[in-house]
């Protein structure tokens, strides 16, 4: 993320950007005074959070694995060794906060994966999986779901 500031009597905020493409638009668009100094300040880029990939992928709120799928990221994000041993520890841990079964977060979670594999852009997939998001390819696994976004926000 990049801001752009002008100073003469201290320091002005212009705008906050993502990206050097949309610093350029910016720089289009604000009149630049030659007599004044202008400080580009790099603050870093933005992590997207779990959410934010989640309904970049069509998984939106409403449908009824998209809180079990949250969670499932979120946990694997703190331990990794959950994604390796998902039907004995994943599941049942997810499915203790919901007060439901093991299976049912297995199922759950898996027609979320469906319905969000046709519904997902296939650039946005693409991001995310990499080449197992390929036009042909079939949905992946529950477990290898997890892990490209678990690894894709890491």
């Amino acid at each position: 993320m990049f801001q752009v500031a002008e100073g003469i009597k201290g320091v002005h905020i212009l705008g906050v950007v993502q990206s050097k493409d949309a610093l350029e638009d910016l720089l289009k668009i604000c009149p630049i005074n030659p007599q004044s100094r202008y400080v580009l300040i790099e603050v870093g880029m933005q992590k997207e959070t779990v959410q934010d990939v989640l309904t970049g992928l069509g998984i939106v709120g409403t449908m009824a694995g998209a809180q079990y799928l949250h969670d499932a990221i979120t946990f694997s994000l703190e331990d990794h060794e959950l994604i390796e041993r998902i039907t004995k520890l994943l599941y049942p841990q997810i499915a203790k906060v919901h007060n439901t079964t093991p299976s049912r977060i297995e199922r759950a979670i898996r027609v979320a994966i469906e319905r969000s594999w046709s519904l997902a852009s296939m650039e946005y997939k693409k991001r995310i999986f990499g080449e197992m998001a390929s036009v042909n390819s079939t949905r992946p696994t529950n477990m290898q779901y997890i892990q490209c976004i678990v690894n894709y926000l890491k």
